[in-house]
């Protein structure tokens, strides 16, 4: 049975897969992060402008030509001033709604790049701008470059990486929702990383050349200059007196909250909290360090903040529009909600179902992550003994209890030599998880290498099994990856982490049948193409087959090997090097 709290990891729509949309979220959101859209790429274009310097200054001042062309016409400057307005309002506003100011570092960073923007930026945007309307003048490289070399140089580089480091931010935390960004991160690290370089190399070199020919004339007179700081000092007042009215709403609620006895919010292992109606279940976890995930940041572009809702149910509102859309997409039931949507009004009891990382849990009872349930891709392997109740037809007790024990006891050795766990022992079958902590590709040939091992398990006990047995032993291997819940079952409730760990949802099933499917292919080993290509192993192609998965619409790429020498992992070349 497949596990309601499980996301599917097919998207809804094939433009899904490839590109993300940024149609997520409630109205607010998703014109927070269109007005970002724009501005970064604003950034980009001034940025490589600003590049141009490594060649000349008058490469630079061609290539604004362009640059200017397309954000100094009438659409492009009313897009842009549009979309600063935008992003700066949105950004107030939402930090106005907030009920604390614990959040992840990457979030904390975020923010307070985002408050130091504008008081930087301000006065370099009424130069270029506003003394360009109030007066005509021309902000070009020449001028600009000579106005700002040397004494306002590093404040101007600060600027620079400030507003790219919350750019970057902003966008990897968007990306990193969607699987074809995981195929190009380093080449986006890598672009993240040179395109500031370029663009300080290109500003201090086109500006240390104009510095040396000394013969550029600053085309702004006194009373111009008198003019602009009295405009900077008015809007930084604006701009700031807007950010600290912000905060002290935070501050207030805080304190308001402090005062009146509010409700209350239960969680596994009988921990309560106390909280004002009015915050986001989010936020009431985060204020008591209660784990609850969040990989977008509280904006319903993810799931991985949802929690069952055990009691009080019918206390919450209907889920708005955005956590809608993703609850639609992930197909859990009526029960399971988003923690950073919802806003209790009344006690409610809940269980997380994807939590943080236990080293960032500060209650006792909490500091294991598997007491709560980990969501994450694994591969799971089962081992079968396959023609075990024939063999051991009319053999003594202590001979069948022998040969089963040194079965499981090279397997699992086996298993774990290779990095694997042994979650279980069913009957004359063993279930074991690859991949928990070091994650998928890594667990998929590590996975596929103790397959290896356990066919020389195979080899060896029927050499060493005896006379009275006089089947030969087979072994049948599945293996399947995909997402799972790993958990400790039977500690819930108890405060401790004695439970077990073990794995659920439709990768395990899809493995155990993937095991039973040597039976009909008489082979030794059966793999999803998903572990193959996670390993990036090859096989031969003969032994590629379509197998019909119950519960799923479309048929399983399977490969079933007999013997594992036609299976090659990453730089190995033939038969020889499969030790």
């Amino acid at each position: 049975m497949t596990d309601p709290a499980i996301p599917s990891k097919v998207p809804a729509t094939a433009a899904d897969a490839a590109w993300p949309s940024p149609g997520h979220g409630n109205w607010r959101q998703r014109l927070r992060l269109l007005s970002g859209l724009v501005l970064f790429l604003f950034c980009l274009s001034h940025f490589s402008n600003h590049a141009m310097g490594i060649i000349s200054v008058n490469a630079m001042e061609k290539m604004s030509l362009w640059h200017y062309w397309i954000w100094r016409g009438p659409i492009g400057e009313a897009v842009l001033i549009t979309a600063a307005l935008t992003h700066v309002a949105l950004a107030l506003w939402r930090t106005s709604k907030r009920r604390t100011l614990r959040m992840p570092p990457w979030e904390f960073a975020q923010l307070v790049l985002g408050l130091y923007i504008p008081w930087t930026l301000i006065p370099h945007v009424i130069t270029t701008m506003g003394l360009a309307k109030e007066f005509g003048f021309i902000p070009n490289y020449h001028q600009m470059l000579t106005i700002l070399w040397p004494q306002n140089a590093v404040m101007q580089s600060i600027l620079l990486l400030v507003v790219w480091t919350h750019a970057m931010i902003g966008l990897h935390f968007w990306l990193r929702l969607y699987p074809f960004y995981h195929r190009i991160k380093y080449i986006a690290l890598a672009a993240a990383i040179a395109w500031p370089v370029m663009a300080l190399w290109g500003f201090v070199e086109g500006a240390r050349r104009l510095a040396l020919a000394r013969d550029v004339t600053v085309k702004v007179s006194d009373d111009q200059w008198a003019w602009l700081y009295a405009q900077t000092d008015n809007i930084r007042a604006i701009v700031f007196g807007l950010i600290f009215l912000s905060l002290f709403v935070i501050v207030i609620r805080y304190f308001a909250s402090r005062i009146s006895a509010g409700i209350s919010i239960s969680y596994p292992g009988g921990l309560t909290v106390r909280a004002q109606p009015g915050a986001s279940l989010l936020e009431i976890s985060r204020m008591n360090g209660i784990p609850v995930a969040s990989v977008c940041g509280g904006r319903a572009r993810c799931s991985t903040c949802r929690v069952k809702v055990l009691n009080g149910l019918e206390s919450l509102s209907q889920p708005n529009p955005a956590e809608t859309t993703v609850l639609k997409r992930i197909g859990v039931p009526e029960d399971v909600r988003l923690a950073c949507q919802i806003r209790p009004a009344a006690n409610l009891e809940i269980q997380p179902l994807v939590p943080v990382k236990a080293n960032l849990v500060r209650q006792d009872h909490v500091q294991d992550a598997y007491y709560w349930g980990v969501e994450q891709d694994v591969v799971v392997m089962f081992v079968d003994l396959r023609n075990f109740t024939s063999m051991t037809e009319a053999q003594l007790a202590y001979d069948v209890v022998f040969l089963l024990n040194q079965y499981l006891d090279r397997v699992s050795a086996v298993i774990r030599a290779e990095g694997g766990y042994v979650d279980k022992f069913i009957g004359d079958g063993v279930m074991a998880i690859f991949g928990m902590e070091t994650g998928a590709e890594t667990g998929a040939r590590q996975a596929l290498k103790a397959c290896r091992g356990i066919e020389k398990v195979m080899e060896a006990l029927n050499v060493e099994k005896g006379p009275q047995f006089r089947d030969t032993i087979r072994l049948g291997v599945g293996l399947h990856l995909g997402q799972a819940i790993l958990g400790r079952i039977g500690a819930a409730g108890s405060g401790k982490t004695e439970g077990g760990l073990t794995a659920l949802g439709d990768v395990v099933n899809t493995a155990s049948r993937l095991e039973t499917e040597n039976k009909s292919r008489n082979s030794f080993l059966v793999v999803s193409k998903d572990v193959i290509d996670a390993a990036r192993a090859t096989a031969p192609d003969e032994t590629l087959y379509d197998v019909s998965v119950r519960g799923k619409e479309k048929p399983l790429q399977v490969f079933a090997l007999k013997q594992m020498d036609g299976l090659l992992l990453p730089g190995e070349t033939g038969v020889k090097d499969l030790v």
